[in-house]
């Protein structure tokens, strides 16, 4: 896939520091040195810099916006008001999990499509080690067919199709009812009344 010409001149700039780092630190390795301060030292610039230049690297493999990404998320968007226009005030239509993390997540899944990705290979896109799962998993709540598996201890998602499940779009709009604080109770109980939304779920 074509990248950004600045993602790929960042992964140019990084990739010398990069490879002195871990040079740097296989050197300090091999050293055996009785105060091992130096090791850790060269361990964490290493892990440091060469996570920066891969990411780099990783998004300039990804384009840069993904229109397949925004066109679901336009299907998904044309069902929702085709079937709530009526009944839910406009401003709680709106479609979830847009953000640039969920749309880089999105690319990397589309670009193995139907074949299992490392948990660890979602993590260089987003540069997070703590939410990316989850983020990963709300791709599924948006109707899209993304699978969770552990093999072998290790975590994997796979995007099996590009179809959608429509199916999950009355809990995204009650999600987003649920989440609107300038509504009292009685009014989102309402509004889900009239939509034909069960309020568990």
């Amino acid at each position: 896939m074509t990248g950004q010409h600045p993602l790929k001149d960042e992964w140019q700039q990084l990739r010398p520091a990069a490879e002195h780092a871990l040079n740097n630190l296989l050197t300090e390795i091999s050293a055996h040195k009785d105060d091992p301060q130096s090791l850790f030292e060269a361990y964490t610039y290493a892990k440091e810099i060469s996570a920066r230049a891969i990411q780099s690297r990783m998004l300039a493999y990804l384009p840069g916006e993904n229109e397949q990404f925004r066109t679901l998320r336009t299907k998904i968007e044309q069902q929702m008001h085709a079937r709530y226009r009526d009944v839910v005030p406009e401003r709680l239509l709106t479609v979830p999990y847009g953000s640039k993390t969920h749309e880089r997540l999105f690319s990397l899944l589309q670009e193995n499509l139907a074949t299992p990705v490392h948990s660890a290979m979602l993590r260089i896109v987003t540069g997070d080690d703590v939410h990316t799962e989850r983020r990963a998993r709300e791709l599924r709540e948006l109707g899209l067919d993304v699978d969770w598996s552990t093999r072998e201890g290790i975590n994997t998602y796979e995007l099996r199709s590009l179809d959608l499940d429509f199916d999950l779009i009355p809990a995204m709009v009650r999600n987003k009812i649920r989440q609107t604080k300038s509504l009292r109770a009685d009014q989102r109980k309402q509004i889900l009344r009239d939509a034909g939304i069960p309020e568990d779920g």
